[in-house]
């Protein structure tokens, strides 16, 4: 009942969060709610846009039927997972600094402050969650696997396990070696870890195959990196690792290092946990896979936590040390509070786009006029959220103009240059807010009667 009561304050606090800080889904949430559009519709089309992720594909699904809700309650849910993650660091470091602490002592209380504080200030934690980004839910669902297997219910933590190798491929090796050990230790469950094993590789390959033939479609775009990816620095590792470096929050999480092994086992297994998942991530980047910075929160994240409990150890050894401890943490905490109104307004940017293009649409004559006249167009890393708007597939939406088409014009971001750039054949359709709506149809359409025919 706890843990049902804590998934609802955190949901209702999300939904709260909403309507002081606005946002849109960015560019891959809008991708799963396209393709769980499409599977609910039974019309999957992997074709086009990143790798494929079945668990947050499957829950676009079930929210295909809320329509235009449906982007605001995705939000919802990664916003909630964030909160989540931040309480369950709290809880699962308080039991930890619990085990060697004496009775009555200060010492959990202070580890579980110290790993909110840390985790609800890792690098860009937040403000991806508040976009609709999964990784604080991943974040979230690999510490109630923890909290779960310490409280002896393997099945639940198996079950939150199956959740995070559903969201990111690189749970998967941690959740094999869960799952030989239940193997060996409850052969009752030896049924379902098996129906575990073999959906893994289904779920993640199968939609690819049958949208797009290829089943390794997904595992192919992951090695196309963006610019300025760890992928293509000159030595991938090392880069990775050092963006990995720049999210934590390292007063916390440097805390690690004043861990013993007898004495903080269970905060020693969180580290090297974490410890493994990082490296895991720069040896993927050196092999070609993108390697990005978000990619490496969850091993921070188990690091900041494991940290917090060696935090209150070196709290106890000088009398001055909570004190210079305190500042160090002020210190490290006052330019990423800094940074947050800055992320808030490119937030709230991407709001008005989302809903200005919703309004540049319905002025031009809707979605079925405006494909009438030919494929779409827009500029870069917008291909998701109009595609959505349009209720097309991906792929079917082109970033360069041809002789016809109808071409949707914006800044990516107040510092960008609108884009796509329009030859001058092209006709003005109409503005609404950040979109500039223009077009050249092989004959004049509904409700662009005024466009120039090609």
């Amino acid at each position: 009942m706890r843990a049902v009561a804590l998934v609802l304050a955190c949901v209702g606090l999300a939904a709260l969060s909403l309507s002081l800080v606005p946002a849109a889904p960015a560019y891959d949430p809008l991708m799963w709610l396209l393709w769980g559009r499409e599977l609910a519709a039974g019309t999957l089309d992997t074709a086009g846009g990143p790798a494929f992720k079945p668990l947050p594909v499957a829950v676009c699904a079930l929210l295909a039927p809320l329509g235009s809700a449906a982007p605001g309650a995705w939000l919802v849910l990664a916003r909630a997972g964030a909160l989540l993650a931040v309480a369950l660091a709290a809880r699962l470091a308080y039991d930890l600094a619990a085990e060697a602490a004496p009775r009555r002592s200060r010492a959990p209380l202070l580890a579980g402050a110290g790993a909110a504080t840390g985790v609800a200030l890792t690098g860009s934690l937040l403000p991806l969650a508040a976009g609709g980004a999964v990784e604080a839910a991943f974040i979230a669902a690999g510490l109630a696997a923890v909290l779960a297997w310490r409280a002896g219910l393997p099945g639940a933590a198996l079950a939150c396990g199956l959740c995070c190798a559903l969201l990111r491929v690189e749970a998967v090796p941690f959740l094999a070696v869960a799952a030989v050990v239940a193997w060996r230790a409850r052969p009752t469950a030896r049924p379902a870890l098996a129906a575990a094993g073999l959906a893994i590789p289904v779920l993640w390959f199968l939609p690819d195959a049958l949208s797009t033939g290829d089943a390794l479609r997904s595992a192919g775009r992951a090695r196309v990196p963006n610019p300025g990816q760890p992928a293509l620095a000159e030595l991938p590792v090392l880069a990775s690792l050092a963006a990995a470096a720049a999210l934590a929050f390292a007063p916390v999480c440097l805390g690690a290092l004043a861990l013993r092994i007898r004495r903080d086992r269970g905060a020693c297994v969180l580290a090297g946990s974490g410890l493994a998942w990082l490296l895991l991530v720069a040896v993927m980047a050196q092999l070609g896979y993108s390697g990005e910075h978000r990619y490496a929160l969850p091993g921070v994240a188990a690091l900041t936590v494991a940290g917090a409990v060696g935090l209150v150890r070196l709290m106890a050894v000088r009398p001055w040390a909570p004190v210079a401890l305190a500042a160090l943490v002020v210190a490290a905490a006052v330019p990423r509070l800094g940074a947050l109104p800055g992320e808030g307004h490119e937030l709230a940017y991407a709001a008005r786009l989302s809903s200005d293009l919703d309004r540049a649409v319905a002025l031009a004559g809707g979605a079925d006029s405006l494909l009438a006249c030919g494929r779409p167009v827009v500029g870069q890393y917008r291909g998701p959220l109009l595609a959505y708007r349009l209720g097309v597939a991906k792929r079917q939406v082109i970033f360069d103009p041809g002789t016809t088409g109808v071409a949707f014009e914006s800044r990516l971001s107040t510092e960008h240059a609108p884009a796509p750039v329009v030859p001058n054949r092209y006709r003005a359709v109409v503005r609404a807010g950040s979109w500039r709506v223009v077009a050249r149809c092989a004959r004049p359409m509904a409700g662009l009667s005024g466009v120039t025919p090609g």
